[in-house]
């Protein structure tokens, strides 16, 4: 399905974690989603620029293990958005290991 920017973040809302842009806050409780734009594309005709289709990193920073994506991709799914397979990359913040599950979603923006 093709989804804008707003139809995203409040799908990502919908699934219960905390949601953030760019980075959480230092107290923020794990698991949440933190979200982020990584480039944009555009599709073209005539010269003009129809569509923007900007592409956003979505992870679930988590303590805890893939069971904790569940609530995301159930969401995802029952809304019929395409989302790349997850990757997983573990590192330290505020001096605890843990696991960011990563997604990519690309939205789609009409032009007026």
């Amino acid at each position: 399905m093709q989804i804008s920017f707003e139809q995203l973040r409040t799908i990502l809302k919908s699934s219960g974690l905390p949601v953030y842009r760019d980075s959480a806050p230092v107290n923020a409780t794990y698991p949440y989603i933190e979200y982020e734009f990584v480039n944009e594309q555009h599709r073209r005709a005539s010269d003009g620029v129809l569509y923007d289709l900007p592409l956003y990193q979505i992870a679930v920073v988590t303590d805890g293990t893939e069971k904790d994506l569940e609530s995301l991709k159930n969401v995802l799914n029952e809304n019929k958005v395409y989302y790349e397979p997850f990757e997983t990359i573990p590192y330290d913040e505020n001096d605890a290991t843990v696991t960011q599950f990563i997604t990519y979603v690309r939205c789609w923006n009409a032009k007026q």
